[in-house]
């Protein structure tokens, strides 16, 4: 069976996309930093010791450098790789396999340097990714407590206003990361009616985010561990944003991460569990290479 061909988009900050593919105005004829990442390994020797012993293993940046050609309407479409490819403007390098869309934040490391004749013109421009992870635009939502619909074996009438649901209090809920590395993910937490001090809980890992709060009805928090974004947003009941960073457990570990496979979560609180929804989003797939 044949490779599936990527095709490659370049999407700026206002919105507008570029399409890199055979169909396109804008060919790929070589890319480099695509695939692969180089790790850094530091090491120790002991004396006398045979070897050295691994002390630590980091993952840095990653650069791309996509090289082509433009085949119609040179002057617009040179203009055009010009506009959205600009310095000190973010953008995203998107990689579409199949039916899955990978994708890379990006700032432009080298602007489009654009050379040839009146029939031809050849471009290259470099990106750099600082998480050089991709990941998928689809999102894996977990729900570890809270209303989830109900399954019934006999038909139930849903005529007029009724929800059917049940309440989901597992032990443990196991998210599995179907990628090759760890991913950053985002907890959602709203009360229904008073919860005090909601904490999630990583079995792996043992470690915890704890909010050192009592939650009121409606009231509702937002928080996530990816750089960048990386905190806590609180709501109170009427949708004002408080300060949710002063809630924190001092111990709250956000730099948690979902490694892949398996990672068995579980929520609770010292009071009113059965009051909270708590839901986590991250990327469907993370990967070192696609």
């Amino acid at each position: 069976m044949a490779r599936t061909v990527p095709v490659y988009t370049y999407q700026a900050a206002d919105g507008r996309n570029l399409r890199f593919a055979a169909d396109s105005d804008f060919w790929i004829t070589d890319m480099s930093g695509d695939d692969g990442l180089d790790i850094e390994t530091k090491t120790s020797q002991s004396y006398g010791q045979t070897g050295k012993t691994i002390t630590n293993q980091s993952v840095g940046e990653r650069s791309v450098t996509v090289t082509g050609a433009i085949l119609r309407d040179l002057d617009v479409n040179e203009a055009l790789l010009k506009k959205l490819v600009r310095p000190l403007t973010a953008g995203r390098w998107c990689k579409t396999v199949g039916s899955t869309v990978w994708y890379l934040d990006v700032v432009p490391a080298q602007t489009p340097i654009v050379s040839g004749g009146a029939n031809l013109l050849n471009f290259q421009f470099k990106l750099k990714a600082a998480f050089p992870y991709w990941r998928t635009e689809d999102t894996a939502r977990m729900l570890l407590g809270g209303m989830e619909p109900a399954w019934f074996p006999t038909p139930v009438s849903t005529a007029g206003n009724f929800a059917i649901s049940r309440y989901k209090h597992n032990m443990y809920t196991n998210f599995v990361n179907d990628g090759n590395a760890e991913t950053a993910f985002t907890l959602y937490l709203q009360a229904a009616a008073k919860v005090k001090n909601p904490m999630l809980w990583n079995n792996g890992t043992r470690t915890f985010i704890r909010l050192n709060t009592t939650m009121q009805a409606h009231e509702r928090a937002v928080i996530c561990t990816a750089d960048g974004n990386r905190g806590c947003r609180y709501y109170t009941a009427d949708g004002a944003e408080d300060n949710g960073f002063r809630l924190l457990d001092i111990d709250s570990d956000l730099w948690m991460m979902l490694t892949p496979g398996d990672n068995v979560l579980r929520m609770t609180a010292d009071e009113g569990n059965e009051n909270l929804t708590a839901i986590v989003t991250a990327p469907k797939g993370v990967a070192s290479g696609v």
